[in-house]
């Protein structure tokens, strides 16, 4: 009786021995997380070149449209020098597989859609007419009060402009003969 325990207790790990014992399967999902916080922490670059391609190997067939999208345009940023075209090819190839069935977003991808047989058009530019001011220009219609007046001179002309003296210009005549004259007439 010990014997046939054993063996069935033998046989029913063996039986059930492959499903407790094997590998999970490895759900693939794609983190763009993941290979950010991957290229940004490794510094050499072919080493970092070598752990983006493979990752891209694992993940890039589970990563969305957008995930793919925001791998290639980040790339640059997050890879540096490691940017091989191998890894730009890997990811434009998942997303052209992701976007098969659409051409509108496979010419954007390749940025091709209606620029086939186009000729560079010539664009002239008139130099429009000038603008009439929208503010008058102040016109002066004489001296403000309390402003210096530059210009002539007019007013009372007996003041002597250099001493403001009252100069004697009615007697000129007369202050000329007194300087001819003799000291004793004086």
């Amino acid at each position: 009786m010990k014997t046939f325990a054993t063996w069935l207790i033998s046989a029913l790990l063996l039986g059930t021995s492959p499903s407790v014992w094997a590998k999970n399967p490895v759900v693939k999902t794609c983190f763009v997380a993941q290979f950010k916080s991957l290229a940004l922490r490794t510094h050499g670059p072919q080493l970092r070149a070598q752990l983006a391609r493979d990752w891209l190997e694992r993940h890039a067939a589970s990563c969305t449209d957008v995930q793919l999208s925001t791998l290639l345009a980040n790339s640059p940023n997050w890879l540096g020098s490691a940017l091989t075209l191998e890894i730009s090819s890997i990811l434009e190839g998942a997303i052209e597989a992701k976007i098969a069935g659409n051409p509108e977003l496979m010419a954007k991808l390749y940025e091709s859609l209606g620029k086939e047989g186009q000729a560079p058009t010539m664009t002239t530019y008139n130099t429009p007419t000038p603008r009439t001011p929208v503010v008058r220009p102040m016109v002066n219609t004489g001296v403000m009060a309390g402003s210096p007046n530059f210009g002539s001179i007019t007013g009372n002309n007996t003041v002597n402009q250099n001493n403001n003296a009252l100069s004697n210009t009615g007697n000129s005549n007369a202050a000329n003969t007194n300087q001819n004259a003799s000291p004793e007439a004086r």
